[in-house]
């Protein structure tokens, strides 16, 4: 009875040895995945501010040099896409300077990468900030900006600008298919814009190219050289080339048989 009793401890005890090198491994195989997890993604969460709350939004994504980057996005006040010019990811904590509103937010990231609590610094506040990993940011909703299907045309259209040899790609949108109409050229303002002069989530020159269109307008809209899908440099242009790229769309229009 002693002896089986002695075999019956032996076999405890390397049961509890084999469940403590499978609880050991358990363990270095989660801190194994939980290393490889990336802070790359969507984090959103609420700015208690006096008064109420304030949404905000960051957005972490990975240059191919390895590299990070960022975008900050404040639904509640209608900006979107606001570059964040410093992203440090370092022992556990982040590191986000936007420059261009004097904010500087630093947080440590939880052990699971789902939250990070940390302080925005604005304007000499301070404000506690804890945003949380999402599959999808907040959605701001834009009542002025037109909703598919169109009651009209649309199509892509490219052309180049043979003296520069730019390929300028944009949007067409004709009334119809059964008449020839007049045509606005829309124009760009200063800096790199896209076709439809995106700021801040708003897009005024497909609002306005919508409007028009409805009034029996055909109208032409492009990526700045460089910008979106048209092809050259934005930064190294004059206002001469730019003005040789309208003129290679006027040029463009002329060989449509609906203008």
């Amino acid at each position: 009875m002693k002896k089986i009793y002695k075999i019956m401890l032996g076999s405890l005890f390397c049961f509890a040895l084999i469940m403590a090198s499978n609880v050991s491994m358990i363990g270095f195989a989660q801190r194994q995945d939980t290393s490889e997890i990336s802070i790359e993604g969507i984090w959103e969460g609420k700015l208690k501010i006096p008064g109420g709350e304030l949404r905000v939004v960051f957005k972490i994504s990975k240059n191919p040099d390895g590299t990070l980057t960022a975008t900050l996005d404040s639904p509640d006040q209608g900006a979107t896409d606001i570059p964040i010019e410093e992203v440090i990811f370092k022992d556990n904590t982040l590191l986000l300077e936007v420059k261009s509103v004097g904010a500087v937010f630093e947080g440590k990231v939880s052990e699971d990468f789902l939250v990070i609590e940390g302080d925005l610094k604005q304007s000499g506040q301070t404000l506690s900030l804890t945003v949380n990993r999402v599959d999808k940011a907040v959605e701001i909703l834009r009542p002025q900006v037109p909703k598919k299907p169109y009651p009209y045309i649309e199509k892509k259209v490219a052309y180049t600008n043979l003296k520069a040899g730019v390929k300028l790609v944009g949007t067409l949108t004709l009334p119809s298919d059964k008449s020839v109409f007049p045509v606005v050229l829309l124009i760009t303002g200063s800096g790199p814009q896209d076709r439809n002069e995106t700021v801040f989530g708003h897009r005024p020159f497909l609002v306005l190219t919508d409007y028009l269109t409805r009034q029996g307008i055909a109208v032409l809209r492009v990526d700045d050289r460089g910008v979106g899908e048209s092809t050259g440099y934005f930064s190294q242009a004059t206002s001469e080339d730019f003005a040789s790229d309208v003129l290679a769309g006027v040029e463009y229009l002329k060989t449509c048989k609906e203008i």
